[in-house]
Order: structure tokens, then sequence, then C-alpha cells
């Protein structure tokens, strides 16, 4: 399979790395609009670069590409994809508002074409595990949650696209936070309302503190507070606790907790712990994490397939609509946003 990179910057070269070592694919070509980066990664050797990701399309005709460029490009560069009848991955999130992607959603589904935004929680074993979890039904019925997401990255004015309310779209909350609401959703369906508050201190026009409260139409509500400027948080560090019926569970990125009250299913009554170490299954190449390799290869897969992935463009256009509700409701100091 021939694969193509669209934007070498980190989470470029992150996949155009993994696509070039694994099995049955070949990275094809490389894209990018920045000089230095294109001379850098042009140094792979065998593998051409383009300054004009449309004139890579045309000359490669890659049979999938990967999209891993500033997010007010993501949905004209995925268009270019569609039309092209290209599958395509693109790097989270989706777009600037859930607005400006409806018409590439609707091309997208009435191709019939096979896309992924990169929502990797889903790929890390404990997150995973904690999904199946909650799915067997052990828990009962799901009552409330609490959930954070913290890294501690800016504790000055930050540079470039990313802290541009027009390029970016939003500060932490678009940047990481989408994780964290891709998972929640993941594990509880969709959502009736939101209500949010965000704080503004490092950064002049995106936030750096968010904190939103989710009512879900499954029953279960609780809320997430996010910041790109905690201290001693070197990793990004997302951590679930969920409230049940027949007991509580609590997942992180190194563990997944949970006690019950009395035993179900295959689970004991008290205490049931798995460490992502015994969780852990091998991986082709790992760069940056296993669960980035095990996405693009779900993704590679789905192509050959003809099928869909549960973090398809669908999805993702679902979390931008939460995400618009977040800073919507925020604009009116909490006032809750109707789904």
């Amino acid at each position: 399979m021939k694969v193509a990179v669209i934007g070498i910057g980190k989470m470029g070269m992150l996949h155009a790395g993994i696509m070039n070592g694994l099995q049955d694919v070949e990275l094809c070509a490389i894209s990018d609009n920045s000089k230095f980066l294109l001379g850098f990664a042009k140094s792979i050797k065998g593998i051409p670069g383009y300054d004009d990701y449309q004139k890579m399309l045309d000359k490669e005709k890659p049979d999938a590409a990967v999209l891993a460029t500033p997010i007010f490009l993501h949905v004209p560069m995925a268009t270019e994809c569609v039309n092209r009848d290209i599958p395509f991955f693109l790097e989270k999130p989706l777009s600037l508002r859930s607005g400006e992607a409806d018409a590439l959603v609707q091309q997208v589904e009435q191709k019939n074409l096979t896309s992924m935004v990169g929502y990797m929680m889903r790929y890390v074993e404990t997150f995973a595990k904690a999904k199946e979890i909650i799915d067997s039904g052990v828990l009962g019925k799901l009552i409330t949650f609490n959930s954070s997401i913290y890294v501690a990255q800016l504790f000055k004015t930050g540079k470039g696209w990313r802290y541009s309310k027009a390029e970016a779209g939003g500060g932490v909350v678009m940047a990481q936070a989408t994780h964290l609401i891709d998972l929640l959703k993941w594990y509880f369906g969709e959502v009736n309302s939101v209500s949010a508050h965000t704080k503004s201190f490092y950064s002049e026009e995106v936030e750096d503190f968010a904190h939103a409260h989710f009512e879900f139409s499954s029953g279960i509500s609780g809320w997430l507070d996010s910041s790109w400027s905690v201290r001693h948080h070197r990793l990004l560090e997302v951590t679930i606790n969920i409230n049940a019926e027949n007991g509580n569970l609590s997942v992180s990125d190194d563990e997944v907790r949970f006690f019950l009250d009395k035993a179900a299913g295959d689970y004991p009554a008290g205490w049931t712990q798995f460490r992502i170490p015994e969780l852990f299954k091998g991986v082709e190449i790992d760069l940056g994490g296993p669960q980035y390799t095990k996405q693009d290869v779900d993704f590679l897969n789905a192509v050959r397939e003809g099928r869909t992935v549960g973090t398809d463009i669908k999805n993702a256009q679902y979390i931008q609509k939460l995400v618009d509700a977040i800073y919507d409701s925020a604009e009116q100091n909490g006032q809750p946003v109707r789904m």
C-alpha cells in the first residue's frame, strides 16, 4: 500500500516513520511548505518530497494519505483527498468549528470512503480495557464521573499557530482535551447538554484552562477539567473516575482499577487491577508509543477492507460539536448548551 504524508512536523514525522517501518506499506512521498523541514525529511533515502501537496497527490497517486497539518488546513486538504477518492487519516481535531466540515462529511459518506481522525487514546491498553469493563455491564448503572487531562507545557506566552484563535480555533480544549472528550463519548454515548467555563492566563487569544460539565443521554453526568499549564505533569496525563451502581472504576494511562460490591461476570467482589505492562501487546514498530502504531495499522486495514472505524470523520465532527458547545457555553458564563 502506497501512503503519502502531508505535513512533516512532529506528528507528520511520527506517522511517516511508522508507515516507513510497516511491512506491506510504502511511504511513497512527503509534502510540506517548509523548506527546512522538507530538506530534513528528504534526507530519508528514496522518498520524494514536494512543496505542493496537490502535485504530490496527482503524481504519486497514493492508496492513502496522512494529513498532519495545522487545523485550519484540515478541511480543504481532506476535501482534496476525497475529490481524488483517496482514503485519509487526519490528525485531530477535525476543524475550527463543526459546521465548516458539513460538506466534507457528506462527501465522505456518499463515497463510502475510509477516514480516520487521530484520537489515539482509544488504542491505549488501559483505556481500551476500561471500555471492555464498562460494556460488560459488571458495574451496573453508571451514575457520575469526573475526569482530567493535564500537562506542564505552557507557562509563558506561546508562539505559533497553536495559540492563534483564527488558525487553531481555540487553546487547550482543541489541542488536548478533545482526546478526553472522545474517550467520554466512546464510554458513555451521546450528550444532552454541556456547560463550561474557560480561563486564559498565559495566552492572549486562546484558553489555558477549561472546566466542562456534561449530561449524557444514558443518564450519567460529570465533569472534565483540562489545562496545559499545570505543573508536575511532564507527560500528558488522563484520568477518568466513574461511580456506578455496583462499584466504581478509575482509569489512567498507567492502570485500570475497579471495585465491585458483589461479584459480576468474570470479576470477583472487591478490587481488581490491571497495570499497563500486564495489558501490553507488542507492535511492529514503536515510535512515540504503541498506540500510534495500533491506530495507523487499524486505519490501513480499514482501507484494505473498505470498512469504517470508530474514530472516523463522522465521530470527529460530533466531538467538534461538543467543543463548539464548550466554547459557546463559556462565552455565556456557563449557560448550558443543548446538543
